[in-house]
């Protein structure tokens, strides 16, 4: 009789962990593990029915005995106060048998002080924006993300309208104010949520893909899966200009339009003049191939057999 793993993957239900699925169709692929959702299964469960539990971190966390404990960090804290955040949670939320960060950025914003194990796992993008077929363009750009005054998405749509930029698709929930002020307009469009399975389908109907990242902490920092998802999809990209997505336009070999004065750049003749460059290799950043890298399973099988399960 083999014996797999079982691992917990806790999460909220308003959380969008598109990772969660990632994880647990990679982990049930393999012979050694067993992988669940905590918002896909009875609501009676128990902790001591699982090996790992698995958690995404905010405050707070699971009260476990003899159990392996993961805490997973994608992000910093946003918001007012972002470093006071951070530090705050490094200071409650305990010791894990592991930690898993986005990249290095995420790590050190954290400032654990503690031989806690750790690795980073990157975004990836999921074979829905691979595998899609070429279609026809419906629209002129697309957006991708939270459509929120945080993300400055309104001084986007401002400079959109006044500079008459042509047709644009916005994929997510956004804010009432936003959406009661640009309704109106016949060529911004609002999807709403929708389905993550709809969005390769629905993006590929544009041109270009506006990857519009404030550049302020933590977010200029931390990975842009749409823009991870534009490439993937064959679009050009339009981005804000910050020191993520300059590293990354570098290491790939990609040129990318800049919007580096918003009022001026966003013009539709210099968009369509610009020599766009797209090196990106998928196969980099399938889920699998950014899992695999992370080496979790390994060190999750390590903990297993006795190599360091301890946490307070």
């Amino acid at each position: 009789m083999v014996f797999l793993l079982k691992i917990l993957f806790v999460r909220s239900e308003k959380a969008y962990l598109p990772e969660v699925d990632a994880y647990i169709e990679y982990f049930n692929k393999t012979n050694d593990f067993l992988a669940f959702d905590s918002e896909k299964i009875n609501k009676d469960y128990s902790l001591c029915d699982f090996d790992v539990i698995w958690e995404f971190k905010g405050l707070g966390r699971a009260i476990t005995k003899d159990k392996i404990v993961v805490h997973e960090y994608a992000s910093l804290s946003t918001g007012r106060m972002p470093y006071i955040k951070n530090r705050i949670k490094s200071l409650v939320n305990g010791k894990p048998d592991l930690r898993v960060f986005l990249n290095s950025e995420v790590k050190d914003g954290f400032h654990f002080n503690d031989n806690i194990d750790y690795c980073y796992r990157d975004m990836g993008i999921s074979d829905e924006f691979i595998n899609v077929q070429p279609s026809n363009k419906e629209f002129d750009f697309v957006y991708i993300g939270a459509i929120s005054k945080t993300r400055h998405v309104d001084n986007l749509l401002r400079t959109f309208v006044k500079n008459k930029c042509g047709k644009i698709c916005l994929i997510g929930t956004p804010e009432d104010e936003i959406y009661n002020t640009y309704k109106k307009y016949k060529d911004i469009i609002f999807t709403g949520r929708v389905q993550y399975s709809y969005v390769p389908g629905i993006a590929s109907r544009s041109i270009y893909g506006l990857n519009y990242i404030p550049n302020i902490y933590p977010y200029n920092l931390q990975t842009s899966t749409k823009l991870l998802e534009y490439l993937a999809l064959g679009l050009k990209v339009i981005t804000t200009e910050y020191k993520w997505v300059n590293n990354f336009e570098i290491e790939n070999r990609c040129s990318f339009y800049k919007l580096r004065n918003i009022d001026e750049d966003l013009d539709i003749n210099k968009i369509s003049s610009f020599s766009y460059i797209n090196n990106f290799n998928t196969d980099n950043y399938t889920w699998k191939s950014i899992i695999d890298k992370s080496n979790i399973a390994k060190k999750i099988k390590q903990l297993y057999k006795g190599q360091g399960v301890y946490h307070d």
